[in-house]
């Protein structure tokens, strides 16, 4: 057990090895929605954080793309010169202990003190640490080595010294730690923001990193693109109905993300038979993503005509997410990133469930208006193991005052998000709500408002489909696009599976292929078919 003091040799929480779980294998009524929608902006401004004068920037001095990428980001976040630090590292994915010792952990400490952005001092019985700092969030570009291998032989059950980079650098302060297992991150579920906590021994680490150059850029303009207004579009959230022991907590943090989102108005679909999200699946607007449970992108991903919203947030759980962030088609990262979201969480190796990102605090420090990194390390149990953030550490999706610059766009988002914050907290039996946003949808001529009612209507219900006809109906009658009626049917099919009427599940999925024989989402609902009807 190791305690490290904090800034003024304050003492930070306890970091000790953690333990372990099973592995990962009306008129009115619309005026009121739609004008409020600028009043949601103008409401008391809490003054946020800023974060940049505290980060540093860090980019493989070796790699030309990389210290070029490293400047356009300082340069677009306001990033001062002397806070892009260059390293002689290796240009692999994969190093060594040895390696990352001694071309990244200790030049980059020297580096920090050298700038005087560390007061580094002895503790008794704890060795050297960071006392003071002036720098509170590390960035970390393309180039710069992710993993770091296991270093001996193979260890017990919790005790590999196998790591992320990142993982290790959130640590960096810490000079003496141990690097066999996973120690406890003090930050994790804290009710402070980073920045209000003197942990100065620790890192906030996001990664700006991807399949190529280009997508490495994106992060940064679509982050700095969204962050303003916020992020606005429908989540997706696939269950693997895994809920045996070891298993049934990334299940209950699924769970929990899809009430928080409809909660917070956005439309959120959830996929509750055992497989991921079928091939073509539908998946317009998707701005968050939540899933499990395979070892390589498959399901909509491989659609090569699917794209995330511009500012998407995603996760795929499994354990080796982020054996490789460089591929545009191995494990789950790479692909995600491919297909256009700007944040993502992974796994370099094996972590064990228990110690992965929870998702459902995840989810809830993001909605709340914490920064990417912030949410993310905020919700990660261990460090010095395997996480990883993709993304600049410092967007933020859903700020606490967003800023309209274009009142004609996401209208019907927002109004979702204005008519839940005033009506929503009893759920689809307050009156006031369906009916505000039965008049908002016919005056937005918005689907998916319609979609939300629907979705949100069948809570509670043991006839879901049954609560929810009227606003099926009125949704395909307002949605113009195939993808989008596609999605409503099948959504519609679920609902009768869901209350036991597999046949009228099934006759719903056949007419959808009859009607809409060309489109290629009819594929997600030939599968979803073969499933209710399987083969002899």
């Amino acid at each position: 057990m190791r305690n490290f003091p904090v800034g003024n040799q304050r003492p930070c929480a306890t970091l000790t090895p953690v333990k372990l779980r099973l592995p990962l294998i009306a008129g009115l009524a619309v005026t009121l929605l739609v004008s409020g929608l600028v009043c949601l902006t103008c409401s008391a401004q809490q003054k946020e954080f800023d974060y940049r004068p505290v980060t540093v920037v860090v980019y493989n001095g070796k790699n030309a793309e990389s210290k070029e990428l490293a400047l356009y980001y300082a340069k677009k976040r306001g990033i001062e010169e002397d806070h892009v630090i260059a390293l002689q590292t290796s240009g692999e994915e994969t190093i060594t202990r040895a390696e990352f010792k001694s071309t990244i952990e200790d030049p980059l400490r020297a580096a920090l003190v050298e700038r005087r952005f560390w007061r580094v001092g002895q503790v008794a019985g704890q060795g050297t640490i960071a006392m003071q700092t002036t720098v509170r969030v590390l960035t970390l570009i393309r180039g710069l080595p992710l993993r770091i291998s296991e270093d001996g032989p193979a260890p017990a059950q919790g005790q590999s010294n196998a790591a992320s980079v990142d993982s290790e650098l959130a640590l960096l302060g810490a000079f003496d730690k141990m690097v066999k297992g996973p120690l406890n991150n003090p930050y994790f579920d804290k009710k402070e923001r980073f920045y209000q906590l003197p942990i100065t021994p620790m890192f906030i680490v996001g990664r700006l990193d991807g399949p190529d150059k280009a997508t490495a850029k994106r992060l940064v303009d679509d982050a700095m693109a969204v962050e303003a207004e916020g992020l606005h579009g429908k989540a997706y959230i696939d269950l693997a109905l895994k809920n045996e022991a070891g298993y049934k907590q990334g299940e209950d943090w699924l769970l929990s993300i899809a009430g928080q989102c409809e909660m917070k108005g956005i439309p959120t679909v959830v996929d509750s038979l055992a497989g991921t999200l079928p091939v073509n699946y539908p998946m317009t607007d998707a701005a968050l993503y939540f899933g499990w449970y395979t070892g390589q992108a498959d399901g909509p991903f491989l659609n090569p005509a699917m794209k995330f919203r511009q500012g998407a947030v995603a996760c795929h759980i499994h354990s080796f997410s982020a054996t490789t962030v460089r591929s545009p088609r191995e494990y789950w990262c790479g692909p995600l990133l491919s297909k256009g979201a700007c944040g993502v969480l992974g796994n370099t190796w094996e972590p064990y469930l228990a110690l992965c990102t929870h998702l459902d605090k995840f989810t809830s420090r993001l909605l709340a208006g914490q920064n990417l990194g912030e949410a993310a390390w905020g919700a990660t149990p261990a460090l010095s193991w395997m996480s990883v953030v993709l993304g600049d550490p410092l967007y933020t999706p859903f700020p606490v005052n967003p800023v309209s610059n274009d009142k004609k766009k996401n209208t019907d988002y927002k109004a979702l998000r204005l008519a839940m914050a005033r009506w929503g907290k009893n759920g689809p039996a307050n009156d006031d709500l369906m009916k505000n946003l039965k008049a908002a949808a016919a005056t937005l001529k918005s689907g998916s408002i319609y979609e939300f009612m629907a979705l949100h209507s069948q809570a509670g219900t043991e006839t879901p489909e049954l609560a929810a006809a009227e606003w099926f109906k009125l949704a395909l009658q307002t949605y113009t696009s195939a993808p989008d009626k596609i999605r409503i049917l099948m959504e519609q099919a679920d609902a009768r599976r869901r209350e036991g009427s597999g046949r009228k599940a099934a006759k719903i999925l056949s007419d959808l292929l009859e009607d809409y024989p060309k489109a290629p989402e009819v594929e997600a609902a030939r599968a979803w078919l073969q499933l209710l009807r399987p083969s002899p």
